[in-house]
């Protein structure tokens, strides 16, 4: 399910401005893809007490995070860094795991979506003279992160939160 990732504590992430520490963050953006894929597929799974066009949605949300992990990894791997270089935690996976009810998760994978926009946004703002091809793709995941947070309101008050 994690490979080829390698599966550890996480370490401290390399300068941006080398091609190891652009690597870093590549692998890092991907495996959370990754960790969300898996989540959003088990919640249309445990969750069936979730409205069904929600259901639907996260089954499709999942594909986009499938999507966003294969254009992180084709680029690490055009930069000459390999997936498994550089462990990588689990963290995210075991939060969204361990939500108990489909409210609590898509607040939770609002939330992470959330941060994740923001760090794609900035990513794609620091490297858009430097990198404009990683800058794309992050600007891409970016906009795509915007309907999946969106998704949360069509079906749950924020006041429960």
């Amino acid at each position: 399910m994690w490979r080829p990732y390698t599966i550890g504590a996480a370490q401290k992430v390399r300068s941006l401005q080398t091609t190891e520490g652009l690597g870093d963050r590549l692998r890092l953006v991907a495996f959370a893809e990754r960790q969300a894929f898996h989540a959003f597929h088990e919640a249309t799974q445990r969750f069936t007490s979730a409205p069904q066009g929600l259901i639907e949605a996260w089954r499709s949300i999942a594909q986009d995070e499938l999507r966003h992990e294969s254009w992180l990894i084709a680029r690490l791997l055009e930069m000459g860094q390999t997936i498994e270089a550089v462990p990588v935690s689990l963290n995210l996976y075991h939060s969204l795991a361990a939500c108990e009810d489909p409210e609590k998760f898509a607040f939770y994978v609002a939330d992470a979506e959330k941060r994740g926009k923001i760090g794609a946004e900035r990513f794609a703002e620091v490297l858009a003279t430097r990198d404009p091809q990683t800058a794309k793709i992050f600007a891409q995941i970016a906009l795509e992160e915007r309907s999946h947070i969106a998704l949360v309101s069509q079906y749950f008050h924020s006041s429960k939160n």
